[in-house]
């Protein structure tokens, strides 16, 4: 894998909103985002992937529903309760209606880390000095298993393949399979074909592609670069794929990401570098890049961006430090909009209008350029 230098987690956790001071947070985790459930509804994130989900329609921007604290999978939400930890709630977002339980009967205490790319299970993970202790459950029953070591983490669950994060000791972390039908770990880590199996970095931001696939992640170093690891959970294949841009860390962490709607072309943005990225998702290397004027909007540290893809796929929206940028893909422009602050953006199903929800909640309606 690129080896990209690791960053300090005190100063992502001063810097991103939503995060706990003086704690470590992932953007993963703290940043404020949006995603699309499908039916035409977004689900706004203010607080972060842990934090209520706001469902808005996109037809009309009004406001549906609002979800508990949990984790979010596509159109599915698991909730872990606040008040009696082994008790898991599944949500459907674009109902808005409560549709199944759960009770760990494992020794915890757990906490959830995950959902399985079809929504059905929750992940969570109980972490002790000697072992990691991971519990799989859904409303049906649960799974559960231990690792030694307190050095291991949640990726992906797929079918009957959970895929772990092992964190090493000399730094960097490898990603592991085990395999819930054989109750077996894979006797090595996977790779890339090309690099060593060993990621250096730190995962910024995610995305998965509709059908629940393919998972990509984009990582980013001190030193400004960055990369995508792209994940197919069908076959395990792993593949790295650099993008451009060096030197700048606040710059680098301005990269967003987007699958166009057929799922062959992963867009990757970025306002600091001025670049865009069209990955090919069969072929695993990009397809097509171009330049666009840098923005020097980051120098107070960094900063995640928040973006959408039009029904068409034609366009990008992001959002990133107060500002709004257009991006029109086949005719290689990027055009500043209208200053707004943004917490998630979705295009309208006829894509002639772009929502825009802010910090406070409220949605507010753009021009779609």
């Amino acid at each position: 894998m690129k080896r990209l230098a690791l960053i300090s987690f005190l100063v992502l956790a001063a810097a991103l909103p939503g995060a706990a001071p003086g704690a470590g947070c992932s953007p993963l985790d703290c940043a404020a985002s949006g995603v699309s459930v499908g039916n035409g509804y977004l689900a706004a994130r203010p607080g972060g992937a842990h934090g209520v989900a706001q469902i808005v329609d996109l037809r009309t921007g009004e406001v549906k529903w609002r979800l508990p604290q949990g984790m979010l999978n596509g159109r599915t939400l698991v909730e872990q309760s606040q008040t009696e930890p082994q008790k898991l709630a599944w949500h459907d977002a674009i109902t808005g209606k409560e549709t199944g339980t759960a009770t760990i009967k494992a020794a915890g205490p757990f906490s959830l880390v995950g959902v399985s790319q079809e929504g059905r299970r929750g992940v969570l993970v109980n972490v002790s000095k000697q072992e990691s202790t991971f519990a799989v459950v859904s409303p049906s029953g649960e799974r559960v298993m231990t690792f030694p070591g307190k050095g291991w983490g949640f990726d992906a669950l797929s079918g009957n393949k959970l895929y772990l994060l092992k964190n090493l000791n000399g730094g960097g972390y490898e990603i592991w399979l085990y395999d819930l039908a054989s109750g077996k770990l894979a006797t090595k880590p996977l790779k890339d074909p090309k690099a060593s199996s060993t990621i250096w970095g730190f995962a910024w931001t995610r995305i998965a592609s509709a059908d629940g696939r393919y998972l990509f992640t984009l990582y980013v170093g001190g030193n400004g670069g960055a990369m995508v690891h792209q994940l197919d959970l069908k076959t395990s294949a792993a593949r790295c794929i650099d993008l451009p841009g060096t030197g700048d860390f606040n710059s680098t962490t301005t990269w967003a990401m987007e699958l166009a709607p057929n799922g062959k072309t992963l867009w990757a943005v970025n306002p600091g570098y001025g670049r865009v990225v069209g990955i090919d998702v069969g072929k695993r290397n990009v397809r097509v890049a171009f330049r666009f004027a840098k923005t020097s909007l980051f120098a107070n540290g960094p900063a995640a961006s928040t973006s959408t893809i039009s029904p068409d796929g034609s366009r990008i929206a992001l959002g990133v430090a107060g500002k709004i940028f257009y991006v029109a893909m086949a005719k290689k422009v990027v055009v500043k909009g209208v200053p707004h602050a943004a917490v998630a953006l979705g295009y309208a199903p006829d894509g002639t209008t772009l929502w825009v929800v802010d910090k406070g909640e409220q949605v507010t309606a753009l021009p779609a350029l």
